[in-house]
């Protein structure tokens, strides 16, 4: 079996490889900055607090849900959008791959250069899939935990 070093995987993403890095480290920090704003005594007293100071507690306490669900959702985006990108990546090599063959066939081209072509596209397809699976994991931990959090909140506040 051949092995690919990180170095070589990184090559072979091209630019697009930057893209999925950003990705990684915003849906870290996200996943950190979640951690710690929603713990319950972070946000259920102080939210608590709002509510019931304001004018209209239900339209508080929505904007307050929404805001809890709407730090959530960047998660669920990032799961999506980061395998569309190594797909996107794998697409153009196998189009790469395929345009050398079509274009070197009266030099006689081998499924080689086709399997190797191929082979590297995917790489960024692997990538993309190891970003999108733990941010879609924290995203379902996360709604789930500001879920329980906004019952909390209209429980002490009712």
């Amino acid at each position: 079996m051949n092995y690919i070093t990180f170095e070589q995987a990184w090559a072979y993403g091209g630019p697009l490889m930057w893209v999925l890095a950003f990705f990684s480290v915003w849906s870290l920090a996200l996943i950190l900055f979640l951690w710690f704003a929603q713990r319950r005594g972070a946000c259920v007293p102080d939210a608590v607090a709002r509510v019931k100071a304001a004018k209209d507690p239900a339209a508080e306490g929505g904007r307050i849900a929404d805001r809890l669900m709407a730090q959530v959702e960047w998660l669920a985006d990032i799961a999506a959008i980061a395998p569309l990108v190594g797909l996107l990546v794998t697409v153009l090599g196998m189009f790469q791959a395929f345009g050398g063959i079509a274009s070197d066939v009266s030099a006689g081209a081998k499924p080689v250069v086709l399997a190797q072509g191929v082979s590297q596209a995917i790489v960024t397809t692997i990538f993309g899939l190891a970003v999108a699976i733990p941010s879609l994991v924290a995203y379902a931990f996360f709604r789930r935990r500001a879920q329980k959090r906004i019952a909390e909140i209209e429980e002490s506040a009712a």
